[in-house]
């Protein structure tokens, strides 16, 4: 049986691979078609998607994504989005106490529907996402019943091309009908020459892997030979099976588009969907090497390197290796930063970034300095291995996932939910612009010390001490000429008196820095989710955002400012959340507010 627990980790690793990958068509700044890409080094907004309320629990309510589409839980409803222009196409709602998207599978639209308490159940719909309308519907059977062999057993379907794949009530893999719900083949999968009551392998997210149009199961019994079979998602048939030997310590499967992967014990194979053995390799038992994709007769590996701990000047804790199918061979390795996840387009693979501080999940604002908020960004690397700078998110947000070779990222705002779709694109950029500040000069980043003007400071009262923060000179990787942040302190000493500010980001306009600025507020987070703890967010004028945020072990309150001047984002902090700091932050944040146009040397 494919336990509840294994088909949620299974989903998880799906989504996964979903909210890394991008299949892309990679634009340059003129669009000219018919000549090669130059390397990608920006991220434009393509379009955004704006819906009402706001979804607090993304963890538990995630969005989900194909190559074409976006499926939004929302309020008791998921609204279904065309990912080529941002257009809706459909909302599908339900009365269920809780209603989620699992993805899309055969051109329909697969969500759930759960109902708690005494007679609760949970049901499987599928929908045309064209109109919303349902198509058929199946409830779970959790527990075997006499002639109730063919029911859904309640675990998440397998997502495939051709359509969706389930486990039935008697422990068989099913194929169903997209459009009608009809279970169209079943099959068994026992251990190769299996005894009585023997199942061997139990289907698991180890054992059990899919490509697009395969199912790829690992059947075997201790002590006997272990086999890879690849079943067709069509109609169940075998399409073609392997022989890999006796199972002695550990097994494990892994499937992307093109490539499987499996390892026993240390020994590492890789196959096409063909069948064809592409390699065979010793892995190191200190390091977990699976396939990430397969693009123009070039298989991509990333190696996680387990228990090693990443210092300067030590071998990264993660690898990228380019290895050819027809002969197996190695062409080029690149180091990978702690962050592993990436992912494969047709012209690009996509990485993530490990940036202090940025926007993420629910946990928008990490314990700690605010100073260290920005926006989240991509590595961009082209398929010879040659790497872009870390390139930032133009709006601030949790990442969801990719269609086709767009990036979706979702931001709250004060009444709803924005979703925003990034291209990756080419912008000519030199020393002086730099591709990880978004194209923006490093000479346009004002010294965040020359933002508070004496008069002010005599203002405040008492004698005050500009301390500037020598580590806030690199931002994404890149040198600024003057520190980002600033700290200001009186002689006294007085935790009253204390406040710091922050350059968080400098856009390329003024819409830009709006966008950013509004997306990187915590309006949604909510306390029982572990995320921050928020005050009541108010806006005295045009550009100023004030509210406080809980920071360090023991969560004491800091009042806190975002402040939009032209395209300049800035951030106040004080020690604490006391009468006396909050004025203090309301009148330096009223003070940047009126320099639209700070100079930079200041």
């Amino acid at each position: 049986m494919i336990s509840k627990r294994v088909r949620l980790a299974w989903r998880a690793g799906c989504g996964l691979l979903l909210t890394i990958s991008l299949v892309g068509l990679l634009v340059s700044d003129t669009g000219t078609s018919g000549r090669p890409l130059e390397r990608p080094n920006s991220l434009d907004v393509a379009w955004s998607f704006r819906t009402s309320g706001r979804a607090l629990d993304v963890s538990r309510l995630p969005a989900t994504v194909s190559d074409r589409m976006l499926a939004i839980p929302q309020d008791g409803k998921v609204s279904v989005v065309d990912t080529r222009d941002g257009r809706s196409l459909s909302t599908a709602g339900s009365s269920a106490d809780r209603f989620k998207p699992i993805g899309f599978s055969g051109g329909v639209m697969l969500a759930v529907e759960e109902w708690f308490g005494l007679g609760g159940k949970t049901v499987l719909n599928a929908y045309d996402p064209a109109t919303g309308r349902k198509l058929w519907h199946k409830t779970a059977s959790p527990t075997l019943r006499k002639g109730k062999e063919d029911a859904w057993r309640g675990e998440a379907p397998f997502l495939l091309d051709p359509g969706p794949a389930i486990e039935l009530a008697d422990g068989r893999l099913a194929g169903v009908a997209p459009r009608t719900g009809a279970v169209t083949w079943s099959k068994r999968t026992p251990c190769k020459q299996s005894g009585r009551g023997d199942r061997g392998l139990p289907p698991s997210p180890s054992t059990v892997a899919t490509t697009a149009t395969y199912i790829v199961v690992l059947k075997g019994c201790p002590d006997r030979t272990l086999e890879l079979e690849a079943v067709n998602a069509k109609d169940g048939a075998s399409v073609w099976t392997r022989d890999l030997g006796r199972v002695r310590d550990s097994v494990k499967s892994s499937a992307v588009r093109g490539v499987i992967g499996v390892r026993l014990d240390n020994d590492l194979r890789l196959f096409a969907e063909s069948g064809e053995q592409i390699l065979r390799r010793k892995a190191d038992r200190k390091s977990d090497l699976w396939p990430m994709g397969e693009a123009r007769g070039v298989v991509y590996l990333s190696e996680a390197h387990i228990g090693v701990q990443s210092q300067p000047g030590a071998f990264p804790s993660n690898a990228l290796h380019a290895v050819r199918v027809d002969t197996g061979r190695t062409i080029w390795t690149r180091p990978q930063g702690p962050m592993a996840n990436n992912a494969l387009t047709s012209e690009v693979i996509v990485g993530e970034v490990d940036v202090a501080g940025a926007y993420v999940g629910d946990l928008r604002w990490s314990p700690g300095d605010a100073r260290l908020q920005g926006p989240g960004a991509s590595s961009l690397m082209d398929l010879a291995g040659g790497r872009s700078a870390s390139v930032p998110w133009p709006v601030a947000g949790t990442f969801v996932g990719a269609s086709g070779d767009l990036l979706i990222v979702r931001s709250e705002e004060k009444d709803g939910t924005r979703y925003t779709a990034l291209r990756p694109s080419h912008r000519a950029v030199d020393a002086k612009r730099p591709a990880a500040l978004g194209g923006v000069g490093r000479l346009d980043w004002p010294d965040a010390c020359g933002l508070v003007s004496a008069e002010l400071l005599t203002e405040l009262g008492g004698t005050y001490v500009k301390l500037p923060v020598s580590s806030s000179r690199k931002v994404l990787g890149t040198k600024l000429p003057r520190p980002s942040v600033c700290r200001f302190a009186t002689e006294s000493g007085s935790d009253d008196d204390i406040f710091s500010v922050t350059v968080r980001w400098v856009a390329r306009d003024a819409k830009a820095a709006e966008t950013y600025a509004t997306s990187a507020i915590p309006w949604g987070c909510d306390p029982p989710l572990g995320g921050c703890v928020t005050a009541e967010i108010g806006k005295p004028q045009r550009g100023v955002y004030l509210y406080t945020y809980r920071t360090g072990l023991e969560q004491h309150p800091v009042a806190h400012a975002t402040v939009v001047s032209g395209r300049y984002v800035f951030g106040i902090s004080a020690g604490n959340n006391e009468a006396r700091s909050q004025r203090l932050i309301r009148r330096v944040a009223a003070h940047l507010a009126e320099q639209v146009d700070p100079s930079p040397h200041a």
